[in-house]
């Protein structure tokens, strides 16, 4: 269904906002985490990193014509592996961390982690309320801008696990960030895998499909 002018330019200022806000917030948590010592914050980021390019997208499976879809979904597949290498990696350091937190080995995330989760959980919580006020009608008529929704909704969640994860390894336990990158991860592992089904399923078949947005567009055998 075409949107009318007003939701299309609701439409384009939510993309925009929701992807400047997620590379942000990946560059950011990525920096921080690795040298504030804190893995939650790291996967965290490469959530962001994945909300981001869930825009990128849907921005051009919206705007493009057909013959450019499998070019997107290819892409898809490249960065889907890209992030399940990433998280193996955050996940093998968890663990070392855990081991070394066993041995006695004082390992705490630096206060500037814990200050940028929680600008991660504002910042996506501010994203998700405005895409809940002017993203309404939109959701309804387009399934990909949904599931820019859905992912904010989803970071918000995240953010808050890393923001408790950090406090306690901060204040209570070592191990609470270390648990909370394992939770993350645990979260974050199917939404990947779901992605990497979906590029790879079209970017071998003749058909386009596997995208619910774009059902019924073009690519018939």
């Amino acid at each position: 269904m075409k949107l009318n002018k007003e939701c299309e330019s609701c439409q384009q200022r939510l993309s925009l906002w929701a992807l400047f806000v997620s590379l942000f917030l990946s560059l950011v948590k990525g920096v921080v985490g690795i040298l504030g010592s804190s893995e939650s914050l790291v996967v965290d980021g490469l959530f962001s990193f994945y909300q981001s390019f869930v825009v990128v997208k849907s921005i051009f499976l919206i705007n493009r014509n057909s013959a450019f879809y499998k070019s997107v979904w290819f892409a898809s597949l490249v960065i889907s592996v890209m992030l399940i290498l990433g998280i193996g990696d955050v996940l093998i350091f968890s663990v070392v961390r855990m081991a070394k937190v066993a041995k006695g080995i004082l390992l705490r995330p630096s206060p500037y982690a814990l200050y940028t989760a929680i600008l991660s959980v504002l910042a996506n919580q501010l994203l998700y309320r405005y895409s809940l006020c002017s993203g309404k009608e939109i959701s309804e008529k387009n399934v990909s801008q949904a599931e820019i929704i859905q992912s904010l909704r989803l970071s918000v969640i995240v953010s808050s696990v890393v923001v408790i994860g950090i406090g306690i390894a901060r204040r209570v336990s070592l191990y609470g960030d270390a648990i909370a990158a394992l939770i993350v991860a645990a979260i974050f592992i199917p939404k990947v895998i779901s992605l990497f089904n979906q590029s790879l399923k079209v970017t071998t078949d003749g058909r386009l499909y596997g995208f619910k947005g774009i059902q019924g567009i073009g690519g018939h055998r």
